[in-house]
């Protein structure tokens, strides 16, 4: 058995981790599914919780596309700079969906940093995690809930957050006090193209995480923006980028139909990667 950073959800133990069960001293167990990820979701509902199957598949197509490495590499880049000089660092992407920036992630690590950390991916969707496995078997796929993470307290180096919800407070329990927090959340011009497309009155996204800007648990210590000019000449692709975000639920058949007909589509790519640090004393 392999020890962790994970706790048991039941009873807060440390979980060990084996080929087909990670196990705590209290007897808890939990099986690891066929294609390798861990299920620490205790709470049984009757619908699949998290992004939908085809949302995840829209996502995965436009992320493969390259639309968003650079994006992926300024949050990647990121926190090589933190765990530079760690190498038996733990990381850990919260809400990581199908996978594509933890596995680039892990990437820029191991190219980094010898030994690589250890990198966990968490999201609530099963669809999500078990899509995430095929991009890399050494990463640490599981699915959790993401207000109450599976995590020790102050055990991680590092947490990253992609375009996913932020529970501060959460994240302040499993950060070490010398830890960091990166967000990666839209910049005031994202997605402009499609978002005038798809509204009258279109509001620039705000620069800081919404659940950040009052938050007295971290403090901000650097900022970083990408900002570029894509161009989508597909209508597949165009439809996919629109289903990978929450527009989709938000708009009109009419408007989606609008977007449907379209066979190019000039936009913005922005995104604030924001740093933060525990607030000490």
């Amino acid at each position: 058995m392999m020890s962790t950073m994970l706790a048991c959800p039941v009873c807060g133990g440390v979980l060990a981790l084996g080929a087909a069960a990670a196990t705590c001293s209290n007897k808890h167990a939990f099986d690891r599914a066929r294609s390798g990820y861990l299920n620490l979701l205790l709470t049984k509902q009757s619908a699949e919780p998290g992004d939908s199957k085809a949302m995840l598949h829209s996502r995965r197509a436009f992320l493969q596309a390259g639309f968003y490495d650079a994006i992926s590499s300024a949050a990647s880049a990121a926190v090589v700079e933190i765990l530079a000089g760690h190498p038996h660092a733990h990381v850990a992407d919260v809400g990581c969906g199908e996978g594509f920036f933890t596995a680039r992630l892990n990437r820029a690590l191991t190219d980094a940093i010898s030994p690589a950390p250890t990198c966990y991916g968490i999201d609530i969707s099963r669809p999500g995690v078990r899509m995430a496995t095929s991009y890399d078997g050494e990463i640490r796929w599981i699915v959790a809930s993401l207000h109450h993470t599976p995590f020790l307290p102050h055990s991680l180096d590092a947490v990253l957050c992609m375009f996913a919800p932020i529970d501060p407070a959460d994240v302040r329990r499993i950060v070490r006090d010398d830890g960091s927090l990166v967000t990666v959340t839209p910049g005031p011009d994202h997605l402009d193209g499609l978002r005038a497309l798809l509204y009258t009155d279109v509001q620039p996204h705000p620069a800081m995480p919404t659940l950040m800007a009052g938050d007295t648990r971290f403090e901000p210590v650097e900022s970083r923006r990408v900002h570029d000019s894509i161009v989508v000449d597909s209508p597949a692709q165009i439809m996919n980028l629109l289903a990978m975000t929450p527009y989709y639920w938000n708009i009109s058949r009419d408007t989606r139909a609008r977007v449907e007909a379209l066979t190019r589509l000039e936009l913005t790519v922005d995104a604030c990667v924001n740093v933060f640090r525990p607030r000490q004393g």
